[in-house]
């Protein structure tokens, strides 16, 4: 199912005032389509409030298990976990309304549009990359999470952990949000002008809706790393 932007989007939004889902994949590689997810997070900040975990699974990707080295996840971790079909409802919950943030949004936006259109959802929400964001404020180049990290006095060693490294992902964008009220940006719009890249694009984007509205059910049998449980977080 295609959503329709009607023109609209996120570009005159406050970002201030716009929730924003912070999401992080594990894989079993590069290739999205021949590479599955095997692990999913989302970390939500509503306006006002602190970083916290909407959403955390391990995912079964259906294939066999690649790329234990980087994540540490083995074949036996994921064999009771649920498929991403299992659990597309449920991510979509948690990130419902929201711009999608990630540290390296090309990878991850790669990987959830693959998914998603293997359970009939086609649509492409507004994202941006918080990596790039460092350049965009003129705070510091570009660089891994793991030295954003250290570069703000945020605690992470890095982990690839996808729960792990959400949470500092949302803490390195509450950073950013000071620096950006600072600025006197307000909008996605002014954020775009300050320098092009080729996420502000999807700012002409809306987020995603109920996915009851996308077909998709809800689902509690999720499997975490990070001890998540769905009766934690209630969704709107």
């Amino acid at each position: 199912m295609k959503i329709s932007h009607a023109n609209i989007g996120v570009s005159s939004l406050r970002i201030a005032d716009t929730p924003i889902a912070i999401i992080d994949f594990e894989t079993t590689g590069l290739d999205p389509g021949y590479d599955r997810v095997v692990e999913v997070s989302v970390v939500r900040i509503d306006p006002g409030e602190k970083p916290r975990l909407a959403f955390d699974t391990l995912v079964n990707p259906l294939r066999s298990m690649a790329a234990t080295e980087v994540h540490g996840i083995k074949k036996a971790d994921v064999a009771k976990a649920p498929c991403f079909q299992d659990i597309a409802g449920e991510l979509l919950a948690a990130t419902q309304g929201c711009v999608i943030a990630a540290y390296n949004v090309y990878f991850d936006m790669r990987f959830l549009n693959f998914e998603l259109a293997n359970v009939g959802v086609y649509h492409e929400p507004p994202h941006f990359c918080l990596m790039y964001m460092r350049n965009m404020l003129g705070i510091g180049p570009c660089c891994r999470l793991a030295e954003a990290c250290r570069l703000d006095g945020i605690d992470f060693s890095g982990s690839h952990v996808a729960a792990n490294d959400a949470l500092a992902s949302g803490l390195l964008f509450a950073n950013y949000l000071a620096e950006i009220k600072r600025q006197g940006v307000l909008t996605y719009g002014d954020l775009a002008r300050l320098k092009k890249y080729k996420f502000t694009k999807s700012f002409s984007s809306m987020p995603f809706p109920d996915p009851a509205k996308l077909g998709l059910n809800r689902f509690s049998g999720v499997v975490s790393r990070a001890g998540f449980k769905p009766s934690n977080v209630p969704f709107g």
